[in-house]
């Protein structure tokens, strides 16, 4: 990507251009895979980004800082292009990222970009799934963000509630988008629609992205219209 400016901010945004444009360059390449069918994505789709888009990580930006959020938790980094929008906001609220990986490549490439955007003091990078990195964290969970394979939502989604302090937020990316995972998305909202203290509701922004909040609930208190699928 070549020297990066001294200024936070500058870095963290030279850093966020360049992934955004390696972003339109692999959806070009997508598209092309998607319409040779076959095999073709499939055997692709590990080297790809993937990442959430500029709409949602500035979304997820505002609503760390907007919760003075200090305790994130990313599941699917990928080369970290959501976790440099949700770092940024973390450095702002002084607390800290926790970023899930587990392709060793990708993980390489994630922290190369955490590092060149001056963002390496606040998060942490891991290759421990969530049931295994969930205990180990430090106090309650304000944000996390579902963001990798869509068979694991619900078990990541089971391992981080518990935890999840009163008013805190997970997103599920992908709701929408693409088709083929309809039916374990389908699952997944159903899964979190069940749970008593979620209220859900999901935003038609990027791919979608399903918001589930943890409330309060109180002895003989209906749920609130809107929660669940």
């Amino acid at each position: 990507m070549g020297p990066v400016p001294a200024d936070p901010y500058i870095r963290f945004a030279a850093v966020l251009a360049g992934l955004e444009e390696r972003s339109l360059k692999e959806q070009r390449e997508l598209d092309a895979l998607r319409a040779q069918g076959g095999s073709a994505l499939r055997d692709r789709a590990g080297s790809f980004m993937l990442d959430v888009g500029p709409d949602v990580g500035q979304l997820l930006n505002t609503l760390v800082r907007a919760m003075a959020a200090r305790t994130v938790v990313e599941v699917g980094g990928s080369v970290g292009y959501s976790t440099l929008w949700l770092a940024e906001a973390v450095r702002a609220t002084g607390g800290r990222l926790y970023s899930i990986e587990v392709d060793p490549a990708k993980q390489a490439e994630q922290r190369e970009n955490v590092t060149e955007a001056g963002l390496a003091d606040v998060v942490e990078l891991t290759a421990l799934e969530a049931p295994a990195l969930v205990p180990t964290l430090p106090g309650p969970i304000d944000l996390v963000l579902l963001d990798h394979w869509k068979e694991l939502y619900v078990r990541d989604f089971d391992a981080c509630w518990p935890t999840l302090r009163p008013g805190g937020l997970v997103l599920a990316d992908n709701i929408l988008v693409p088709k083929k995972n309809a039916q374990v998305i389908a699952a997944y909202r159903r899964h979190v629609g069940g749970v008593p203290d979620a209220q859900s509701q999901v935003l038609k922004i990027g791919d979608g992205v399903e918001f589930t909040v943890k409330r309060e609930v109180r002895p003989g208190v209906p749920r609130r219209p809107g929660s669940g699928p």
